[in-house]
Formats: structure tokens, C-alpha cells, sequence
């Protein structure tokens, strides 16, 4: 009996032991590591190809630099960087161009979308303090302003509310309470839900609600409650001049936005002459966000472009969604909440993050697979399915502009990384 007793105590220790591991590691996931390939089974030889790839559209003069990272089971197996991180000063080719580095520090663009404002939605819808379904008159009541008030969060989240795409408000507009004030005002371009129009006023203003709940910036709730948790001390809106020797270079100012003004032709069309705004840079940015909308009239934080960040800070939260929400001790989120956010709503679009892009997806990725892309030549892709990340960041702006007033596109380089992995996994 003794014995018997003895017998089912220790059992009850070692079942008590288990629950308590159980409890300990529910919220551990995998953090990043460096790993080899082969042991993630991939061929090293093909991976390979990455090299002669982004070397090639350097030399096509795609881009002067480049930061390729692949990680796949949470183990980086290739981090790469190439060319320059700063080859010209305003189209004059610099005597010792600037050598591109793993941890160079690069203005995302529209990755801000994904990286910065979905994230902070993400937190928040997981936490309860927004449902999707929400107007966003709960949280800016002005914006129901000319026929507005039944536009959600959802329909911000897929491009999908009928506001306009783009418009230059820092014409009028000098500070986010102007922009704010500009877009409670706006009419809507089309009706809500009927067509996807990809719109920098949409996640705008989901910065704006973001900030409206948190009663803080965009840029201190982003850090506090994401970046800092997760130790990524090289994601931030707003770089600290002490960075600037880390900084891709990009534009020679805003050549670009000028002839989006200037030209009806040429992207928008917009009444007004470029030359009635005074502020237009004219050196090249370093630190400063590419984009107008964020830099002339938000101080360098918005909803849409201004968040700065490295390869391998990206590959965290790239991580943190691979493992359901969670990365070691720290959960962000949940796994429900990735997979609401990163299933196809409509259009090919997700809560923010686009699906099924094969322009810089490539051609073999899963339906699960989602991604964002930046106009400074950045691109992320993250395949559940393959427990996988591409990340391929480039400076293609400091190139300069094609004779058509464009930027070479980055998407067919990015499409080929892509292949060149998917092919690698055996």
C-alpha cells in the first residue's frame, strides 16, 4: 500500500512538473538563430544564385546596393549585403561610395504598412480595444464628414473605402492636425467596397486611430508596446543624426512628387503647380523619409511611410507572425489574430498585408504566403507554409530617375530571389 502511495505521488510530482512546463513555455516561441541550409533543407549551391542575381541588377543599375536576408524554421540561413549603401550625392557619382552592410538601415516606404501601422492594429484588436468592424467615426467622429460615417476599419485595412490613393496635402497641410483635418473633409472616390484602390490616405488614418485610442504617437505606441518588447533597437520613425553613417541613401530629393504635380500625365492628376509649395528638398535624403505626404506634413511619422528598419529587425516581427504572435517570452499578439490579418478579405488583399503577388512573390508560394513592397525598393514576403521569410531591401533610388521620370521597379529582382528559394527546398 506504502509503495502504492509512493508510486502515485511521484506520478502526481511528474504531472504537476509537465502542466508547469506546459504554463512556462506557452507563451516562448522560437527566436531567431543562425543556421546552415542543409540542416533547413535547402541546397546551399542554389541559394547561391541569390549572389549572381542582385549582382546582375547592380550592374543593370537597378540598384547601387542591397540587404538580402532568408530565414527559414526560424534559423537565417542567408544574409547577404551587396553593392553601396550610397553611390551618388545629388547624380554626382561620390569619390569613395558608401559600402552596403547587413546592418544598414533602410527607409521602408510603404513596408511602414505592414510593419508599423498593421502591427499597432493587430495589438490592439488582439487586446479588444478595436474590432474591425468599427466605424471609424467611433474613433474620429469628424470623419464622417461628407458621406464617410459608414466606412470601418476593415475597409481601411483592404484599400477598399473609396478614399483617394494619394494627393500631395502638404501643399496646405503643415502638420498631421492639418492632414487629419484634410482627410475628415475628403469625399469618397468610389463606393466603399467595390473595388480595391491601394490608398496612402487609408492607412494614414489608421495611424490616426491608432493614436486616437492610445492617446499617443504613432511613433512612441509602435516602440513602447512592439519594437522595444522585442528589441529592435534599429526600428524607429525619425533616425537620430548619430545613425546617418548606417543610413541607405535614397532620393535626390523629390523629383519624383514634383512631376506627380507637375505633369497630369504622370501618376495623379493635380490642379495645382508644384512651385506654390516653398519647402521642396534639395540634397539627397539620408534619414529622411522618401515620401512627402509623411515627411513635409507628419514631421516624418504617418500611418503610410516613415518607419525605418534593418533586414534582420524585420525578420523578428517576420518571426514573431511565424510563431503565432509570440517571440521567446514576449507575445504581441495571438496566432488567431495573424491568420485573421494575413487570410485573403478580397481583391487579394488581407488586413494590410497583400496576398498572392506574384510580380514580386514570385511563382511558387503557398496560399498562405503574404507580403508587402516599399517604393524605395523594399520588399518582405512570409509563407506560413514553409515556415519562411524573403526579405530583399534596396536604396534603388539613389540611382536616379529613368529618362520617363520613373524609378527602375525592384519587383522582378525580388521575383527571381524568390524562385531562386522556393527552388532551394527539398
Amino acid at each position: 500500500m506504502k509503495k502504492y502511495v509512493v508510486y502515485l505521488l511521484i506520478c502526481l510530482l511528474f504531472f504537476a512538473a509537465a502542466q508547469t512546463d506546459v504554463s512556462a513555455n506557452e507563451f516562448r516561441s522560437e527566436k531567431l538563430m543562425y543556421g546552415t541550409p542543409s540542416k533547413q533543407k535547402m541546397d546551399p549551391k542554389a541559394l547561391g544564385e541569390i549572389d549572381r542575381a542582385v549582382y546582375r541588377a547592380i550592374e543593370d543599375g537597378i540598384t547601387p546596393g542591397a540587404v538580402v536576408l532568408v530565414a527559414r524554421n526560424g534559423r537565417i540561413v542567408k544574409e547577404k549585403a551587396y553593392g553601396y549603401s550610397q553611390k551618388y550625392d545629388l547624380g554626382n557619382l561620390l569619390e569613395h561610395p558608401h559600402k552596403m552592410k547587413k546592418n544598414t538601415i533602410f527607409d521602408l516606404a510603404s513596408v511602414t504598412k505592414v510593419m508599423g501601422t498593421t502591427q499597432g492594429i493587430m495589438k490592439l484588436n488582439y487586446e479588444g480595444k478595436l474590432d474591425l468592424s468599427d466605424p471609424v467615426k467611433k474613433y474620429i467622429p469628424q470623419f464622417a464628414q461628407k458621406g464617410k460615417g459608414h466606412v470601418t476599419i476593415t475597409d481601411l485595412l483592404t484599400h477598399t473605402s473609396g478614399l483617394t490613393p494619394w494627393y500631395p496635402t502638404y501643399l496646405y497641410a503643415r502638420n498631421s492636425n492639418d492632414v487629419l483635418e484634410y482627410i475628415n473633409g475628403l469625399e469618397l472616390e468610389y463606393d466603399t467596397g467595390t473595388q480595391r484602390k491601394y490608398s496612402d490616405f487609408s492607412f494614414l488614418t489608421l495611424g490616426f486611430i491608432i493614436e486616437k485610442i492610445t492617446n499617443q504617437s504613432l511613433d512612441y505606441y509602435l516602440e513602447k508596446e512592439i519594437y522595444k518588447p522585442l528589441k529592435m533597437k534599429d526600428t524607429m520613425f525619425t533616425p537620430d543624426g548619430n545613425l546617418r553613417n548606417r543610413i541607405a541613401a535614397t532620393s535626390w530629393g523629390n523629383p519624383y512628387e514634383y512631376k506627380m504635380i507637375d505633369d497630369p500625365n504622370f501618376g495623379y492628376f493635380v490642379a495645382e503647380d508644384p512651385d506654390i509649395f516653398p519647402y521642396w528638398r534639395n540634397y539627397t535624403l539620408i534619414g529622411e523619409v522618401n515620401d512627402g505626404n509623411s515627411f513635409y506634413a507628419n514631421g516624418g511619422v504617418a500611418g503610410h511611410a516613415g518607419l525605418f528598419s534593418t533586414a534582420k529587425d524585420l525578420a523578428v516581427i517576420g518571426q514573431v507572425m511565424l510563431n503565432g504572435g509570440a517571440y521567446g517570452k514576449t507575445k504581441i499578439y495571438d496566432k488567431e489574430t495573424v491568420e485573421t490579418f494575413t487570410t485573403d478579405q478580397m481583391f487579394g488583399q488581407g488586413y494590410g498585408f497583400e496576398k498572392a503577388k506574384s510580380w514580386y512573390m514570385g511563382d511558387h508560394y503557398s496560399e498562405k504566403a503574404f507580403g508587402h513592397t516599399g517604393f524605395t525598393g523594399t520588399q518582405m514576403i512570409i509563407d506560413p507554409e514553409y515556415n519562411l521569410q524573403i526579405i530583399i531591401l534596396t536604396n534603388k533610388q539613389n540611382n536616379g530617375q529613368l529618362s520617363n521620370g520613373n524609378y527602375p521597379s525592384t519587383g522582378p529582382l525580388s521575383k527571381e530571389i524568390a524562385n531562386i528559394v522556393y527552388s532551394s527546398m527539398y
